[in-house]
């Protein structure tokens, strides 16, 4: 993936969103004897372009949340708590992306998509889906059935791939210095992108030490390791040549501070995975662990979503 190593530095688009209006207001000033053309922007109204890209963000990480729930569901890990997001997680796929198609005030995204070519890759992403989430209700309905579990395993780079692709052309679409500002746009990207590495991680190690890993996978598990912890750093303190400014607010700060505070404590687990020894307990814990991660990224996701409308 191209934009995993954080391709925070990528310049994006801008485009002047169609919904939004501008009053322009005119003032003139005398300076040393001369008039002086004031022009003062006036944001008036939101369509919702911080929540569509949210939506983006969230679609992303639900590519990695169900195939995540469905393992441990499938290998009997907190049955309870896997039931519980694979069936929350299949019915927000479904929301969120009628949402993003035909709108939902509710989720703040006003009006449908209006721009085609979005539009056209929303449908398609919903028909690669559909078949997805019947081998995860398959799996609901019965957790010993494999071939439906490893349907979902088989879907988790596919689904990446086309969530991060549209969630691309969201941004591109959306960004711009009347509704959203590229500045926020980042931080939201760089928000939604961490919830769903917790998800990432969760899935990579509960394949690995479910015994169906490889090399291969340990040295992905590794690389998303890797990754998450640089963003983690990037957002709590500012990492301003990639383009992302330190947190806006203490609130903010506040919630970045609780995301990283067991972060030793997961990578020692994630060690133990590794080596083979990760009794059923670890592996519940772990799961748990970062679903709690999953979840406050999300929120500051929503955080960064309401400052990025502090011009209206």
């Amino acid at each position: 993936m191209t934009t995993v190593t954080i391709a925070l530095a990528a310049a994006l688009p801008v485009h002047v969103a169609a919904e939004a209006t501008i009053q322009t207001q005119k003032a003139m000033i005398d300076a040393d004897g001369r008039p002086v053309l004031i022009e003062q922007i006036q944001f008036l109204e939101d369509s919702g372009a911080a929540n569509r890209i949210v939506a983006g963000d969230l679609l992303r990480t639900l590519s990695q949340e169900i195939p995540s729930s469905v393992c441990h569901l499938h290998n009997g890990i907190d049955v309870e708590g896997s039931i519980a997001l694979l069936t929350s997680g299949t019915a927000k796929f479904d929301a969120v992306a009628d949402a993003l198609l035909n709108g939902n005030a509710d989720m703040g995204i006003v009006g449908g998509e209006e721009r085609r070519r979005t539009a056209v890759e929303i449908e398609a992403l919903i028909a690669s889906w559909e078949p997805i989430r019947d081998a995860a209700i398959a799996v609901l309905n019965d957790p010993s059935d494999a071939a439906s579990a490893m349907t979902v395993y088989d879907s988790t780079d596919v689904m990446l791939e086309k969530t991060s692709h549209l969630l691309s052309e969201l941004e591109g679409e959306y960004a711009n210095p009347v509704e959203l500002m590229q500045s926020d746009v980042m931080l939201l990207e760089v928000a939604g992108r961490q919830a769903m590495m917790t998800q990432r991680i969760s899935y990579e190690a509960c394949r690995i030490w479910s015994g169906d890993g490889n090399d291969a996978l340990v040295a992905d598990l590794d690389k998303t390791v890797q990754q998450f912890a640089f963003a983690m750093n990037a957002m709590s303190n500012g990492m301003p040549e990639v383009g992302i400014n330190p947190p806006p607010t203490p609130e903010i700060a506040a919630h970045l501070a609780v995301v990283g505070g067991d972060w030793d404590t997961i990578t020692g687990y994630l060690e133990t995975v590794k080596a083979g020894e990760a009794d059923a307990e670890l592996r519940a814990e772990l799961f748990q662990r970062l679903n709690a991660k999953m979840h406050k990224m999300e929120e500051i996701a929503e955080l960064y979503a309401a400052f990025s409308k502090r011009g209206y």
